[in-house]
């Protein structure tokens, strides 16, 4: 037999595993492309406006008919548009809610920031042979030029802000800062707890926009400020907060700079005053790690310090800032920890 080529053992082969997740895992690649390219085209957008045939959709978007045919049946395989062309291709309700531009749940923005990181997930394998890391998503200077990511998923990001909040119903918080406050959600979500609260929203100008529509948008923005960032030095006094929160942060930015940051916090927040911190944490053994893995492997294809913190990481942290730790609540992948300023 020559070299190389397998030897099989029918039986064998019939009574193991079934090897279809792994298949299903190695065209994973494609069905992401799937999605981009179909955002690309605005394929969701001209359904969204009136159910057409794949020839009509292909004319709208000057296309070729039968390569639209085709991505409009691996989009309906994948559960994203409905109908076939005889009764005519739509979007479906997920589709409708977070893949049609300007909606309120418009996840477009995050799955392009996503898909950009393309080539860099191809130089994993040379990244796990060396370990030599790379990209500017851990920076928080940087983050405006990464508004899909730290802006982009709004929806399910107040969805997490919302549910965490009114598990720990801080209530009053006061004069509160949100020190990376990305989309908005979490001063959304303190504001929305107490109807007195004064929120400052701290962030690259660039995500400051977003916020700030979304505040508009919920009739919040008599009670909201927006400050440009100035992540070396904050640029507010000390003890001027009643709370202070920062999400989504630390795993990106790394130890050091996550400490530094968490000073700051400490620094601008009065005595008494809550610290609220807030990101996708290392699970407990035996806990369920959802997709905490992923996460923490992005983490090393795409920032040079990052990584998913412990818990205790973070306790430690405060500890040494001046802070207390108080309560800690996990909701789905974001865990929040709270402390007192001492």
């Amino acid at each position: 037999m020559p070299k190389n080529i397998p030897s099989y053992d029918l039986p064998t082969v019939l009574k193991g595993p079934d090897p279809a997740p792994l298949l299903a895992l190695n065209f994973g690649f494609a069905r992401a492309r799937v999605l981009s390219t179909a955002l690309e085209l605005g394929v969701f957008g001209e359904l969204a406006r009136a159910p057409r045939t794949s020839a009509a959709l292909a004319g709208a978007l000057r296309c070729d008919g039968e390569a639209v045919r085709r991505l409009l049946d691996a989009l309906t395989e994948l559960g994203l548009v409905a109908g076939d062309d005889t009764t005519g291709r739509e979007v479906t309700e997920l589709s409708r809610a977070c893949l049609v531009e300007g909606g309120p749940g418009f996840l477009g923005d995050h799955f392009a920031e996503v898909l950009a990181q393309w080539d860099r997930w191809g130089g994993l394998t040379d990244l796990v042979r060396s370990g030599r890391r790379g990209g500017d998503l851990g920076e928080p200077g940087a983050r405006g030029s990464h508004r899909g990511m730290f802006g982009g998923a709004f929806a399910p990001a107040a969805r997490a802000a919302t549910a965490v909040v009114e598990a720990l119903r801080p209530a009053p918080v006061g004069r509160v800062l949100d020190l990376t406050a990305g989309g908005g959600e979490w001063g959304i979500a303190l504001a929305v707890s107490d109807p007195s609260a004064r929120v400052t929203a701290h962030d690259d100008p660039a995500l400051l926009v977003g916020a700030r529509a979304r505040v508009e948008e919920l009739g919040l923005l008599d009670r909201f400020d927006f400050v440009p960032a100035d992540f070396d030095r904050p640029p507010f006094p000390d003890a001027s907060f009643d709370t202070v929160v920062m999400a989504h942060a630390g795993r990106f930015a790394g130890p050091a700079t996550t400490e530094r940051l968490i000073q700051e916090c400490a620094r601008v927040l009065r005595p008494g005053g809550t610290l609220l911190l807030a990101d996708v944490m290392r699970s407990a053994p035996g806990e369920p790690t959802l997709s905490r893995s992923m996460l923490d492997l992005s983490l090393l294809v795409n920032t040079t310090e990052g990584g998913l913190p412990e818990p205790d990481e973070y306790l430690t942290r405060m500890e040494k800032s001046g802070v207390t730790a108080k309560e800690s609540v996990t909701r789905g992948l974001v865990t929040a920890l709270t402390g007192e300023r001492r």
